[in-house]
């Protein structure tokens, strides 16, 4: 197979991260994959040598068009996969102005419809809004990375069920070993840790006010490092401060093996007001560290399996996600290490590669 693989960058995000992991996937099965990403990040994901990149001289919105349909007329690819609304439109437009017929797929990484409850209206989200629904509609295909997403994907576009079709993220190499969880003897200073850009879905302030009452009310000590970057970290920063806990929690940055890292916490945090997936919650899952997230639309309750995997809280309870943290480092949940192991599976290279070499033969 020959694929094209559309990325606003190769480094940095949950969705950068699933196209580059599914790229390493199937270029190690012998496919011929390219990234055409619109810019080349400094903080990328290890990418197989084996990947073609393209990246255009300029990042503005209508020469990205003009060079990624070039890219499509001179490379015969059997498919073109687009990650996120803009480059979902750029590939839409693009397609539209090649020479040949093109298969489309764009990938829907978010609950649409709750993220945009959260975003303020004007002409440049209806615009972006209106493309995105047109882009979708007009493919044969739609992915989305879980099944919360694709049933508000259908319902918010007024997408036929049939269009649409779940395909869970890549986050588990074909190498990686499962481990097992970890039984600790109580102690009273506790490590908690968190992942993912530093952004308003992710609700971070959450975590912190979750951070300060645990500190009021535990006779536990409770710190947390958080690991990204993103347009929120300065305020969060601040808001640190504020609230008292600038000596608690910690900003370690952007890190490409964020599972190298895990295994020296004792609690992992998930406080997104909503997602479409939540790729650290696998990681952490395989990592063997408890986890304790918000039941946010969608993606934690099908990936902790409506708590048997981990504990799910209601999006916005601090006092309620305070409790739970505390419950787990007196009474961890009891999760079988072979139903964990069978339930990860889905997650991993190997299983979700084939499923998208599947549609793209079936097209």
């Amino acid at each position: 197979m020959k694929i094209l693989f559309v990325c606003s960058s190769v480094g940095g995000g949950g969705a950068e991260r699933v196209a580059t992991n599914l790229a390493n996937a199937l270029a190690r099965k012998d496919h011929l994959i390219t990234i055409f990403s619109r810019r080349m990040s400094e903080k990328s994901y290890s990418i197989d040598g084996r990947i073609f990149l393209i990246s255009p001289e300029r990042e503005s919105f209508f020469k990205c068009i003009f060079a990624l349909k070039k890219a499509i007329d001179l490379g015969e690819y059997d498919a073109v996969i687009s990650f996120t609304d803009v480059q979902n439109i750029l590939t839409y437009i693009a397609s539209i102005i090649c020479e040949k017929s093109v298969f489309f797929v764009p990938t829907i990484h978010t609950n649409l419809e709750a993220r945009d409850s959260h975003i303020k209206p004007g002409f440049r989200v209806a615009a972006v809004k209106f493309l995105h629904k047109l882009a979708c509609r007009s493919a044969r295909k739609v992915i989305a990375v879980s099944e919360g997403a694709k049933e508000s994907l259908c319902a918010y576009y007024n997408l036929a069920e049939s269009q649409a079709m779940t395909i869970y993220n890549p986050v588990i190499s074909d190498s990686e070993i499962i481990v097992s969880r970890k039984k600790n003897p109580p102690k009273n200073e506790i490590k908690l840790v968190a992942a993912g850009r530093l952004t308003e879905a992710k609700n971070y302030q959450m975590m912190i006010e979750v951070v300060r009452r645990l500190n009021e009310v535990s006779a536990k000590y409770y710190t947390l490092d958080i690991y990204g970057v993103g347009e929120c970290s300065e305020n969060l920063r601040l808001y640190a401060v504020q609230c008292g806990v600038e000596g608690q929690i910690f900003f370690r940055g952007f890190v490409a093996n964020l599972k190298s890292r895990l295994a020296d916490y004792d609690v992992f945090l998930f406080t997104s007001d909503w997602e479409g997936f939540g790729n650290v919650l696998v990681e952490a899952l395989t990592a063997g560290i408890p986890v304790v997230s918000t039941d946010c639309p969608s993606g934690p309750g099908e990936i902790l399996e409506r708590g048997r995997f981990g504990r799910l809280i209601s999006v916005g309870d601090i006092e309620g996600f305070a409790e739970a943290v505390e419950d787990e480092t007196v009474n961890p949940l009891e999760i079988s290490p072979e139903a964990l192991s069978t339930h990860l599976e889905k997650f991993r290279e190997n299983v979700v590669g084939q499923k998208y070499i599947e549609l793209v033969k079936n097209a």
